[in-house]
C-alpha cells in the first residue's frame, strides 16, 4: 500500500526542518550527521537507494553509499567510516536475514554507537528487528524525507543525553 506522493511544499517543509536539525547536530557533535547506505542483497532496489542517498544529502547528511557487500563487511565499512547511522532500504522478503548479521557484527565490534534504521519493513518483522538492536523500522509508506527527520531527531536526543551523561553515548 503506497501512499500518494508528497506535495512539493510538504517536502520542502520537511527538508527545511531536517536542515535545521542537521545544523543543530553538527553544533553538538562537531560534524554533520553521517549515514551509510549499504547494498546487502541483489534485490533490484538500486533506484530506491539512489533516491534515498539524494534525499538524505539534501537534508544535511554526509552520505556514504556502499556496493553489494556481505553484511559483516558492510558493518566494518560503516565502522571504518565512523558513521552515525546505517540506513537500509529493500523490498526483499529476506531483508531481515541481511540486516541482523550486520547488527550483530557491529555489536561484536563494540560499535553499538552506530544506529541502524530499516525501510520497507513488514509489520510482522518489526519486533524481531527491534530485538536485534535496530532503532527504527519504517514501513513502505514512510517517505525518505520523513525517515531522515526521525533519524535526525533520534541523533539529537542521544547527543543531548550524552551531554548529560558523558559515558552514555
Amino acid at each position: 500500500m503506497r501512499r500518494k506522493p508528497m506535495a512539493a511544499d510538504e517536502k520542502s517543509a520537511l527538508t527545511k526542518e531536517a536542515l535545521k536539525l542537521s545544523k543543530q547536530f553538527e553544533e553538538m557533535d562537531g560534524r554533520r550527521p553521517r549515514l551509510f547506505l549499504p547494498e546487502l542483497e541483489d534485490d533490484d532496489d538500486k533506484e530506491a537507494r539512489k533516491i534515498a542517498a539524494t534525499v538524505f544529502a539534501d537534508q544535511g547528511w554526509d552520505v556514504d553509499v556502499g556496493p553489494l557487500l556481505a553484511p559483516e563487511v558492510s558493518a566494518q565499512t560503516a565502522a571504518d567510516n565512523d558513521v552515525h547511522f546505517i540506513f537500509y532500504t529493500s523490498k526483499s522478503p529476506t531483508m531481515t536475514k541481511a540486516i541482523i548479521p550486520m547488527s550483530q557484527t557491529l555489536a561484536m565490534m563494540g560499535r553499538d554507537d552506530i544506529l541502524i534504521a530499516v525501510h520497507q519493513v513488514k509489520k510482522e518483522d518489526k519486533e524481531l528487528l527491534f530485538r536485534y538492536g535496530i532503532v527504527a523500522a519504517f514501513d513502505e509508506t514512510a517517505s525518505f524525507e520523513e525517515t531522515s527527520l526521525t533519524m535526525l531527531r533520534l541523533l539529537i536526543s542521544l547527543a543531548k543525553e550524552a551531554e548529560r551523561e558523558p559515558d552514555a553515548y
